[in-house]
């Protein structure tokens, strides 16, 4: 299974200004757990990190810092690590292994084009596990009904 078949191709981007609770409720709106953070450039906005709710609640809420007050600059990881749109789920979850983050950008031709989270790709391998499921089961079902075809001879 490759990147570009289970990543969320709508990243949410914010502006590196935004309060955190501006981020707070940007995430709650888009059913989202983490946020791009751009600043704008010339050419547009750039992508220059990520805030993740994480973040918002145990960088700031959790030590009595008011979101309504800090900018997501002042938590937020900077940086973000990429993964091409065509990588393997494998090469993805190997790069968020050594980077120790939970979601990496993905890129097609150096643009950044959505996100890819671990709950992207627990969601593809549970359906995948599923059907595996299912077929085990049904294989079971046909032999212990002795309704098992013969095999093929050639």
């Amino acid at each position: 299974m490759r990147v570009q078949d289970v990543y969320s191709h709508n990243a949410v981007h914010i502006p590196l200004s935004c309060t955190l609770q501006e981020a707070a409720q940007q995430m709650r709106q888009k059913h989202v757990g983490a946020l791009v953070v751009t600043e704008n450039t010339p050419s547009g906005p750039r992508a220059i990190g990520v805030v993740t709710d994480r973040d918002i609640v145990l960088d700031a809420v959790a030590v009595g810092v008011s979101p309504s007050q800090t900018c997501v600059a002042d938590v937020m990881s900077r940086g973000i690590s990429n993964v091409p749109l065509e990588a393997s789920l494998s090469d993805a979850l190997q790069e968020m292994l050594s980077c120790g983050v939970r979601r990496v950008g993905v890129t097609s031709d150096g643009a950044l084009v959505g996100v890819l989270s671990l709950d992207d790709v627990l969601g593809a391998m549970a359906t995948e596990w599923s059907l595996i499921a299912r077929l085990v089961h049904n294989e079971r079902e046909r032999e212990m009904t002795g309704s098992v075809q013969p095999p093929l001879s050639v």
